[in-house]
C-alpha cells in the first residue's frame, strides 16, 4: 500500500476527480497524475481518464485500494449502470468541469451532480454553472491547481458576472436531480415524463432539444462539445415544449413542414419526416421514445394527408388499428351509440374532442377504455334483467347507495351505470353464511315487504346478519337475488 500523509474524508455527494484533487492537494503532488503515477498507474505522460474516471468506464477502484482511500462508487454511475441504454455514458457526463463558484466557496469540493450535462444550474443559488474562463473564454480543466479556487491570474467571476438561471431552467434542474437520485419527481413535472427514470426522460428531452437545435442550426445537436450556457437554453426550451404536450411536440414537427431539409420542397420535407420516423422506431426498449413516438404517430395521421403527398412517403406505414385518434364515426361504433350520445359524452367530460380543420377526433385509448366500462357493467335495463329486482327496487337500492353506481343518471345522462364486480361480491357474501346452517323455514321476499320492510331494510338487515337467509343457487342466473330465499328475523 502507497503511504499518504493525509486521507481526506470524501463527501456522499462529491464528484470522483474532485476527491482525487483534495487528496493530491492535501498530499503534496502537483496534480492527480502524479498522485495515480503514485499509486501504480504505469503511464508515463501522467495523463489521466477524468471523463472515464466520471462516468465508470475506467476502473480507479484498485488505485484507491493502493492509497488506502475508502473507495465507493459516485450515484452519478450508479445512475449510468442502470440506465440500461447502450453507449449511454458519453451523454450524459462533461468532458470538462462545470462549477457554482458560490457552492464551491461553502463546501470546498464539486458536486457529482455537475458533472452531468443536465444539471446546468445551481438550484440553491439559482444560477447557470460556469464551464469557462471569464478571462479566456476557455473550457475549464481537471488539471487546474484546485477546482476549490482559481489562481489569482484567474480568479472567479464575480456573482453578478454569472447568468441567472430562468425559472424554466430551474425546474428542468431540479426535476433532473430528483431523477438522477432516484426520488420521486415534482409534482411540476410534466405529464409525458411521469413515470419515467432518468435515462427514459432524458432521451426524450434529448430528442425534443435535438430536432429543435437541428432546426435553426442545420447540424447535429451535440451537447458534450457546447458550453453549458448554449446547452441550458436548448434543454429549457425542450422543457418548456414538454409542458404543453403533445401541442409542443406537433408544433416543432409543424415548423419542419415550412423548413424542407433539402431545396427540392416535397421531397426535403418527407426526408425530414422518415429521419426522425427511422430513429423513434430504432429505440423500442425506452419508454420515454415510446411516448414520442406515439405522439409523432398521431401527429402524421392527422396532418400527413393535407400537408404531404402520401404516395411519397413509403416508409411511414400506420395501420387504422394503430392511429391514436380516430373519427367520429369510429367512435360512435366502438361506443355503440348515435351522435346525441357522443354529445353527451363530451358534455360529461367522459371523452375527449380533438379538431383538425373542422372535422371531429378522439382519443383512441379514451375511447376504448369507455367502451370497455360499459360492456363490463350493466345499465338499468341489464341489471333489471340479470339481478331480477323491479326497476323501482333497484333505484331505492342506488339512491340509498346500497348498489354501487359507476355512473348516476341526470340530465345529460338517461341511464345509470351500475358496477357489475360489486354486485357479484354481494352476492357471493351472501352465499357464504348461507350455507352455514340447515335451511330455516321462512318468509319470502314478498312476504317480508307484506310486513313493511322495504327492499332497503332487506339489504340493510343482511349486510348486519341481522336476517337469516338460505340461498338456492342458480345456473341460468348467477346474478339474480331470488337465490337468496327462506328470510326469517333473529
Amino acid at each position: 500500500m502507497s503511504r499518504l500523509l493525509i486521507r481526506p474524508h470524501r463527501q456522499p455527494d462529491e464528484c470522483m476527480v474532485s476527491y482525487l484533487i483534495r487528496v493530491s492537494e492535501q498530499n503534496g503532488f502537483h496534480h492527480i497524475g502524479h498522485l495515480l503515477q503514485h499509486a501504480g498507474l504505469p503511464w508515463k505522460n501522467l495523463r489521466i481518464p477524468a471523463h472515464q474516471i466520471i462516468t465508470g468506464e475506467y476502473d480507479i477502484a484498485p488505485y484507491f485500494s493502493q492509497l488506502g482511500l475508502d473507495y465507493t462508487y459516485p450515484r452519478t454511475a450508479d445512475t449510468f449502470k442502470s440506465s440500461q441504454v447502450p453507449h449511454f455514458t458519453t451523454k450524459i457526463f462533461v468532458k470538462t468541469p462545470k462549477i457554482c463558484p458560490e457552492c464551491l466557496e461553502e463546501m470546498g469540493y464539486s458536486s457529482d451532480l455537475w458533472s452531468h450535462i443536465a444539471y446546468t444550474a445551481c438550484i440553491k443559488h439559482k444560477l447557470l454553472l460556469v464551464d469557462t474562463s471569464p478571462k479566456t473564454g476557455k473550457r475549464l480543466s481537471w488539471y487546474r491547481r484546485s477546482l476549490n479556487e482559481f489562481g489569482e491570474s484567474d480568479p472567479f467571476p464575480p456573482v453578478n458576472s454569472i447568468p441567472k438561471a430562468s425559472p424554466a431552467t430551474l425546474a428542468f434542474t431540479r426535476a433532473m436531480t430528483h431523477l438522477i437520485e432516484g426520488r420521486n419527481p415534482p409534482k411540476s413535472i410534466p405529464t409525458v415524463l411521469r413515470g419515467l427514470n432518468f435515462a427514459e426522460a432524458l432521451s426524450l428531452i434529448h430528442f425534443i432539444a435535438h430536432y429543435q437545435y437541428r432546426l435553426f442550426h442545420k447540424t447535429l445537436f451535440t451537447p458534450a462539445s457546447l458550453d453549458n450556457l448554449t446547452v441550458s437554453h436548448h434543454y429549457t426550451q425542450a422543457w418548456q415544449a414538454l409542458k404543453r404536450w403533445p401541442l409542443g411536440f406537433h408544433l416543432l414537427l409543424s415548423q419542419y413542414i415550412d423548413n424542407p431539409m433539402s431545396e427540392r420542397g416535397q421531397s426535403g420535407i418527407n426526408k425530414h419526416f422518415r429521419d426522425i420516423h427511422e430513429k423513434l422506431y430504432r429505440q423500442r426498449e425506452n419508454k420515454g421514445i415510446a411516448r414520442l413516438r406515439a405522439a409523432f404517430d398521431q401527429f402524421i395521421e392527422i396532418n400527413w394527408p393535407n400537408a404531404i403527398q402520401t404516395h411519397r412517403l413509403t416508409r411511414i406505414s400506420l395501420s387504422s388499428d394503430e392511429r391514436p385518434l380516430i373519427t367520429q364515426k369510429e367512435a360512435q361504433r366502438l361506443l355503440d351509440c348515435r351522435e346525441p350520445r357522443i354529445h353527451s359524452l363530451i358534455a360529461q367530460g367522459k371523452i375527449t374532442l380533438h379538431k383538425f380543420k373542422g372535422k371531429a377526433y378522439f382519443n383512441r385509448e379514451e375511447v376504448g377504455a369507455l367502451a370497455r366500462l360499459y360492456q363490463d357493467n350493466w345499465s338499468m335495463e341489464q341489471a333489471v334483467i340479470e339481478t331480477e329486482l323491479s326497476r323501482y327496487q333497484l333505484k331505492q337500492l342506488l339512491d340509498a347507495g346500497l348498489v354501487k353506481a359507476l355512473q348516476r343518471a341526470d340530465s345529460q345522462n338517461r341511464d345509470w351505470l351500475i358496477c357489475k364486480r360489486s354486485w357479484q361480491r354481494m352476492i357471493n357474501n351472501l352465499k357464504k353464511p348461507a350455507l352455514q346452517h340447515e335451511s330455516p323455514k321462512g318468509k319470502s321476499l314478498s312476504g317480508l315487504q307484506k310486513q313493511g320492510f322495504m327492499i332497503t331494510d332487506v339489504f340493510n338487515m343482511l349486510a348486519k346478519s341481522q336476517l337469516n337467509h338460505s340461498f338456492k343457487e342458480s345456473t341460468t342466473k348467477p346474478f339474480s337475488f331470488k337465490q337468496i330465499v327462506n328470510f326469517r328475523l333473529d
